[in-house]
């Protein structure tokens, strides 16, 4: 009776606890995957809280229910292509962009001559808006998955990526919820955590060669430093990681004149900084 009793405490503590189930698993949808796919949650004005998933090599944007049913198939494969397949989503809305109930989205890419283009299109593919030469300055942040962990009418829901042969991204339920204080908190802690750092060139102005000293985020390994001209047209660009935080430029190849660079990293671009180059 003793050990029966035991066993049954035991399963209610277990059960008080609470358990973290999978509940599906999405094929082409992790962000660490080779292609970077993306799953996100995104709260929709008039249909509310919706899964999306942006698949780079399928050219598809699927929009699925909570419970996992597909509501919608959006194919970008008649966009414009960035030079590096890494073309980037911003703000999924039904009402932001236009006054229809349909779905748009910013859609950012780097053409394979010149600067990011930013274009807004809706569902139908139908062209909203495009600005050559210009990107938001969050292109790299992509703000709708900085933080894994949802409030959904059914249930708290967390989504991870996984680097695997499929680039699964899968969805588990939690049994508690999370509260505005926990959020600020992270919110908090994300921010301190992935801050980039890119310091002013040295000298400056320089003839041959200057140095520029740099700090990655502590989310990320690798960045890039990228200088174009004033006219947009990127003239160097050099991979970075932690190994050194001092890059030294050679200046000897490029003509005199003004030139602006940033710090590239998977969370976030830093401000642009100037450059000088005198012969």
């Amino acid at each position: 009776m003793k050990k029966i009793l035991f066993l049954a405490l035991l399963a209610f503590g277990m059960s008080a606890r609470g358990q973290i189930t999978l509940e599906d698993t999405y094929d082409s949808a992790s962000s660490l995957g080779g292609n970077n796919d993306q799953l996100m949650m995104i709260n929709f004005a008039v249909s509310g809280k919706q899964y999306v998933n942006i698949n780079r090599v399928g050219k598809t944007i699927k929009i699925y229910n909570l419970n996992h049913s597909l509501i919608k198939s959006i194919s970008f494969a008649s966009f414009p292509q960035d030079a590096n397949n890494q073309a980037y989503f911003l703000y999924f809305s039904e009402n932001l962009f236009s006054t229809d109930s349909k779905v748009a989205f910013i859609y950012v890419y780097y053409p394979f001559n010149g600067f990011y283009s930013t274009q807004i299109r809706d569902e139908d593919c139908a062209l909203l808006f495009q600005a050559d030469s210009a990107g938001p300055s969050v292109i790299n942040t992509v703000i709708q998955q900085q933080f894994p962990i949802f409030e959904t009418p059914s249930g708290t829901k967390m989504i991870l990526s996984y680097k695997n042969v499929h680039d699964q991204a899968k969805i588990f339920s939690l049994p508690g919820t999370l509260t505005s204080s926990i959020n600020e908190e992270n919110n908090n802690l994300l921010a301190m955590q992935n801050k980039s750092f890119l310091s002013n060139p040295y000298p400056n102005p320089t003839q041959n060669s200057t140095k520029i000293d740099y700090t990655l985020p502590d989310s990320v390994n690798e960045g890039e430093i990228v200088f174009y001209n004033l006219q947009g047209t990127e003239v160097k660009r050099f991979k970075v990681d932690k190994t050194f935080s001092t890059l030294l430029v050679s200046t000897a190849d490029i003509a005199a004149g003004t030139y602006l660079y940033q710090l590239v990293t998977s969370v976030q671009s830093t401000e642009g900084k100037k450059m000088v180059v005198i012969k």
